[in-house]
């Protein structure tokens, strides 16, 4: 399951480095209330979408 993952994110480099560089600046740094929400939302919308793709469950 996790190599399923991994190479979901190396295929989709760009995407891998927004979602990670946006959970770092969420994790480490107080950004202002409103972008934070809008940050937030971003992640989730990322999770759902690389959820979708790799369907690390499915068999």
């Amino acid at each position: 399951m996790f190599k399923k993952i991994l190479l979901g994110f190396v295929d989709r480099p760009l995407f891998a480095s927004l979602f990670i560089a946006d959970f770092a600046i969420l994790l480490f740094h107080r950004p202002p209330f409103l972008f934070s929400i809008v940050m937030v939302g971003a992640l989730v919308g990322m999770s759902m979408y690389m959820g979708q793709k790799l369907a690390p469950f499915e068999q």
